[in-house]
């Protein structure tokens, strides 16, 4: 029997599975660092023995070798996330058995992304023979930021460099270039691992190579060593963080909705009692129910700010009427004045988890029989910076912690602190919620602010501009804590000057894999 075109040999599946379990292991919360490094050595030495084999351009066995470094890429693009983002299947099928389509759409957007990434590799490598460790790196990165930006389809949960966001010592050269600069010199490193392996037989380049290595994880290292007490930050006022504990599957039932307001005003006076805080924190859809449906809800929020003084932050469920029947729903974040006064300028979510919230490059009102599946319209572009007489803030509803151009619009928009309100009940004791709060340091050390994490089923948690956690909380515990928010008055190379290491490496992989020769053989045709 003839097999398919598109299933790895016996001779690729240990490549697939051993680039696929060192980036596994590569990630918080696994306490290791090293996978990172070489995740992409079995990838890079299979392509570059593919691209090396001499096969003459346009020949039968040329589409062969590329078909094969296309299926390296695909599968181990496939099999890798597959194994981090197991919990979108598991865990979210507690609530809705799409969420499995969730997961399958996730892994077919996932796995050609790093398809294109090993087909453009192949073909770099085939045409220049420039080593692995410039061509991986630039490749790798160009991928990452084509993850950034897809539209309804971007996905950027597991780049490269997030696996530093627990050592900051490792994380702090994100200042320059922002989490693809930290990318940009572990894949350097895969890289030149690959070289070294490639020729083995010759001991001085192997060890010119594997020293070259060394020096780039000790430059990251000394980077921060140096960095790191040079960085004056400032405590600027309290923010105090409810975490109610709510249950997802208890969430949105109609019996609750009482309940759960009850939580969350008693949670509430205990902390405004305290005063210790400026400012008071609900998660990401905190309030059970749209508010057109509960009134008296808005009422609560106004009672308890006025009557306190201190002013709210409440993650709710918005909408606004388009037409004489139908509304556009929303993830939004409510600013409640001390006054209590609801501040017009509502934070309305823009990056939606694709499918969950959002089902990519479809009218949302298609999908509202379906629970948990695409309700939601996209906020604005341009969002609100809040004000208070301790500083300016943003807020990062949910994963949207995870594109670090919506927190680097904040700070080059006068933000002195960042707010990230989630719910991650959804993800259980899974990987996810330590993953998704990894990323919030790296968005610290780009921005140099403090940020302040409220959960509902936790982890809460301040991070300072350092990327250091401070007061993390247990996950599925009931409490509230007050943090101190932080910042810093620098203005860093990434806040400046956005991703341009990942446009540079854009440009220079389309130059790298668009076929010159051809339009000089046209040229000369002609």
């Amino acid at each position: 029997m003839r097999r398919p075109g598109w299933w790895p040999t016996r001779a690729e599946w240990p490549v697939v599975a051993a680039s696929s379990l060192l980036f596994a292991l590569a990630f918080p919360p696994v306490p290791l660092v090293a996978p990172v490094f070489i995740c992409l050595v079995p990838l890079g030495v299979a392509v570059a023995r593919l691209a090396d084999a001499g096969h003459v351009r346009g020949t039968p066995d040329y589409r062969a070798a590329r078909r094969s470094a296309a299926r390296l890429g695909f599968f181990f693009g496939l099999v890798g996330y597959a194994l981090n983002l197991y919990w979108i299947a598991l865990a979210l099928a507690i609530y809705s058995k799409l969420a499995f389509l969730g997961y399958f759409a996730a892994l077919f957007v996932l796995a050609p992304v790093v398809c294109a990434a090993a087909v453009a590799l192949f073909v770099a490598r085939q045409r220049t023979r420039w080593p692995m460790a410039l061509l991986v790196p630039v490749i790798w990165v160009a991928s990452e930021l084509v993850l950034n930006y897809l539209s309804d389809l971007a996905f950027p949960w597991l780049p490269l460099g997030l696996a530093t966001a627990r050592i900051p010592m490792l994380a702090q050269a994100a200042e320059l270039s922002g989490v693809h600069g930290l990318t940009f010199c572990i894949a350097a490193v895969s890289g030149l691992v690959t070289d070294a392996w490639l020729r083995r037989a010759e001991r001085r380049v192997v060890a010119t190579r594997l020293a070259g290595g060394g020096v780039i994880v000790g430059a990251l290292a000394l980077y921060g060593v140096v960095r790191m007490p040079m960085i004056k930050t400032r405590a600027i006022g309290g923010v105090a963080s409810v975490q109610p504990n709510i249950p997802q599957q208890e969430k949105w039932q109609a019996e609750h909705r009482d309940e759960i307001m009850g939580i969350l005003t008693a949670l509430t006076r205990e902390t405004m009692a305290r005063r210790d805080a400026q400012l008071v924190l609900w998660p990401e859809a905190a309030m059970p129910d749209f508010l057109l449906n509960r009134p008296d809800h808005a009422d609560t929020i106004r009672a308890l700010t006025s009557r306190s003084g201190i002013p709210l932050l409440a993650g709710a469920l918005d909408a606004v009427r388009v037409g004489p029947n139908t509304y556009d729903a929303y993830n939004a974040a409510l600013f409640v004045t001390a006054q209590g006064a609801i501040d017009t300028a509502v934070y309305r979510k823009t990056y939606l988890v694709p499918i969950v919230e959002r089902v990519p490059f479809v009218n949302p009102n298609w999908f509202r029989g379906l629970p948990y599946f695409g309700l939601f319209a996209r906020g604005t572009s341009e969002p609100p910076v809040y004000r208070l007489p301790m500083g300016r803030f943003g807020v990062l509803i949910c994963y949207e912690s995870i594109f670090p151009q919506r927190s680097r619009y904040y700070r080059a928009h006068g933000a002195d602190f960042l707010i990230n309100i989630t719910n991650d009940a959804w993800f259980g004791r899974s990987l996810a919620p330590y993953q998704h709060e990894a990323h919030l340091a790296l968005r610290a050390i780009e921005n140099r602010v403090g940020i302040i994490r409220d959960a509902n089923t936790g982890i809460s948690a301040s991070i300072d501009p350092l990327g250091r956690f401070h007061g993390e909380t247990e996950l599925e515990t009931r409490t509230s804590r007050t943090y101190q928010a932080e910042t810093t008055d620098i203005r860093t190379l990434y806040v400046r000057f956005g991703d341009w290491l990942g446009i540079l490496c854009v440009t220079a992989s389309l130059c790298l894999v668009f076929p010159w020769d051809r339009v000089r053989r046209t040229l000369h045709e002609r």
